[in-house]
């Protein structure tokens, strides 16, 4: 096996264990608290971001577009907010809202 390769995970039904897919949203959850670590980015959060360049503000979920080959900061995070994919070098401005207050 390669050492970037993905594997699948399997959903056991027949095996009587009820945490499967509770252990699938935690390990997710996990993975994506890694990210957000790694890159000190607010990913699964909603945001304001300006972009370089760009004189306007776009507002949404922060997203991965892709998902990265492993947790190390120097590969490039490919993102995503509302339908704009964007990387973290393209990031002039970024703000978390809460969505509860407006």
């Amino acid at each position: 096996m390669e050492e970037n390769e993905i594997i699948q995970g399997l959903l056991d039904f027949e095996s009587g264990n009820t945490n499967g897919i509770e252990n699938w949203h935690r390990e997710q959850e996990e993975y994506i608290v890694a990210i957000r670590k790694e890159w000190s980015l607010p990913v699964e959060k909603n945001v304001r971001v300006k972009l370089k360049d760009i004189d306007y503000e776009f507002e949404g979920k922060l997203k991965l577009a892709e998902r990265p080959t492993s947790i190390d900061k120097r590969i490039p995070l490919h993102l995503s907010v509302d339908s704009i994919d964007l990387f973290p070098s393209d990031i002039e401005k970024l703000v978390v809202i809460d969505k509860n207050r407006m």
